[in-house]
């Protein structure tokens, strides 16, 4: 989970374009004055935007000047996320994989991680990646899921990424998984739609664990 404070978001989401309940609604937060915060996100939400709809979110997920309430966060957080934000479907994913607010939901997990990762986001990309390696709402691939941890640990390497260690967790891999994943893994980097190549990859893979 992308545990974000507002105080964290304000810098990149006043680089947005202007929204007067985005920006009355951030000030309200540095003021400390969380319900009229609330207020202010909540009708920019309900009016459409998708940044207000995260924030809003967030502050249902957290407790932050409501009641915690994490399956009203799930439907806010949906919404921004349908709208394209990266965050959203990230800390989506995080809550239909953990059950929260929501029954698990492993297909649902691996679509929003997909969304996220594909604009570039490191920690949805090694989330992915983990799916994988356990078979959850994917057929089990440890190539495919070592070649996207792989390439989480190199689109982000804050210490809330734990990609390198969980590479480094896995079992039973020969030299020849190591050259494939890594060898997919490059692919993925190069290309402008990480998943075109995962997907071909998975393709390709699917007669062989089929036959098996």
């Amino acid at each position: 989970m992308k545990l974000f404070f507002l105080s964290v978001l304000v810098a990149c989401l006043l680089m947005r374009t202007a929204v007067a309940g985005l920006e009355a609604g951030i000030a309200a937060y540095e003021s400390g004055n969380l319900p009229l915060a609330v207020q202010e996100f909540r009708e920019s939400a309900e009016a459409g935007d998708a940044d207000c709809q995260f924030n809003l979110a967030l502050m249902y997920e957290q407790g932050i000047g409501v009641l915690k309430d994490e399956k009203t966060a799930l439907g806010w957080y949906r919404k921004s996320a349908e709208q394209g934000n990266s965050n959203a479907q990230y800390n989506l994913a995080v809550l239909y994989e953990n059950g929260r607010g929501t029954a698990a939901d492993f297909a649902e997990a691996n679509h929003w991680y997909r969304k996220a990762a594909v604009q570039g986001d490191g920690l949805a990309v090694g989330n992915l990646g983990m799916l994988y390696l356990r078979g959850q709402g994917v057929n089990p691939d440890k190539i495919a899921g070592v070649a996207l941890l792989m390439l989480s640990a190199t689109l982000d390497n804050s210490p809330e990424n734990t990609a390198r260690q969980n590479v480094a967790a896995v079992r039973g891999l020969t030299s020849r998984d190591i050259e494939a994943a890594q060898k997919l893994a490059g692919e993925m980097a190069d290309a402008k739609n990480l998943l075109l190549p995962l997907d071909k990859y998975l393709q390709a893979s699917a007669p062989a664990a089929a036959s098996k």
